[in-house]
């Protein structure tokens, strides 16, 4: 009897400063994403960004879709390396009222970005007098918020593995955030 209830006491207390380790975590710095267009560093970029030569620049898919005569190239970097979840880029006219989507393209896409190495995102220029671009993202999760939207899934399927036979968890991605460009006018 003393034997089971000490196994259970090391059991709980291994279970209870494993939670604790995990909750408390290694803070991470959050990387700082800038958006500016090409050849420019805005007023709000940071110190840490790295500028990069042409040569290292991520292309757009999108690149192809413009007429070079009315295609602006823009550039996300960031202070360190990262993922994000782009769900879609476009441009925002301002009006009397604020800014309104021009135009929108869907891109449901991963970025892993570098540090020091920009990724290109093109538009179609406006003939509106101010205009600025626009990337909507998500940030990949960690820590506890994926332990529990994994926990919740195995909950949820009442399996550790997912219908495709692969173990579960990572791919998660949270928030809504929005990364403009400084104001275009020309």
């Amino acid at each position: 009897m003393r034997i089971v209830s000490t196994t259970i006491g090391v059991i709980v207390l291994g279970m209870g400063l494993g939670l604790v380790w995990l909750l408390s975590g290694e803070s991470q710095r959050t990387p700082i994403l800038v958006l500016n267009r090409e050849g420019q560093t805005g007023a709000h970029a940071p110190r840490q960004a790295v500028t990069a030569e042409h040569s290292k620049v991520v292309l757009d898919d999108l690149r192809r879709k413009y007429d070079p005569r009315n295609r602006v190239e823009f550039r996300v970097s960031s202070t360190q390396d990262t993922s994000i979840f782009v769900l879609a880029t476009g441009v925002q006219v301002r009006t009397p009222s604020g800014w309104k989507t021009e135009a929108e393209e869907y891109r449901g896409e991963i970025w892993r970005l570098k540090a020091g190495i920009p990724r290109e995102v093109c538009a179609e220029r406006l003939p509106s007098e101010t205009w600025r671009a626009y990337v909507r993202y998500g940030t990949e999760m960690k820590g506890p918020s994926l332990l529990r939207a994994q926990l919740r899934e195995a909950w949820v399927l009442r399996s550790f593995s997912n219908w495709t036979g692969k173990p579960w968890g990572g791919g998660r991605w949270s928030g809504s955030y929005e990364l403009f460009s400084e104001e275009v006018t020309e």
